[in-house]
């Protein structure tokens, strides 16, 4: 029988954020940030770039920047939001984290700030922290 997960694994390269009801797809949030300071512009280089990740989370090369929904889902479930008592497992800091979701004009993108969970646009010039996700 195939694996399952849980919110909160540790497993394919990251922490499990989401998961289908079967509990055999998700997605994965890298174990730490890929940077702290790094516009949106930058932020699918920083992602791509081994050196960016952890050993195991070099193992997989599909990593890219969450939408804004994903981000949120990171928030709630592990990070600040703690809203399964599961705590920041993530090691989010109380900072503003990009999404891959662009803004209402072409100079600005969605991200959350962790501290709150605010979601807010800022303009892509901007340097904000990234975190990566990628599914299984």
């Amino acid at each position: 029988s195939a694996v399952t997960y849980s919110i909160g694994d540790t497993a394919q390269g990251g922490i499990v954020f989401y998961v289908s009801p079967d509990g055999k797809n998700g997605l994965v949030a890298a174990t730490v940030d890929q940077s702290t300071s790094s516009n949106w512009y930058n932020a699918s280089d920083v992602i791509s770039n081994p050196l960016n990740h952890t050993l195991e989370g070099q193992k997989f090369l599909d990593w890219r920047l969450p939408t804004k929904y994903e981000l949120n889902q990171m928030y709630l479930n592990i990070g600040q939001g703690n809203a399964l008592g599961l705590g920041n497992i993530g090691g989010f800091a109380n900072n503003f984290y990009w999404s891959s979701t662009e803004g209402v004009n072409y100079n600005s993108s969605w991200g959350q700030i962790f501290n709150n969970g605010f979601q807010i646009q800022s303009t892509k010039n901007n340097f904000n922290f990234v975190r990566a996700v990628r599914a299984f």
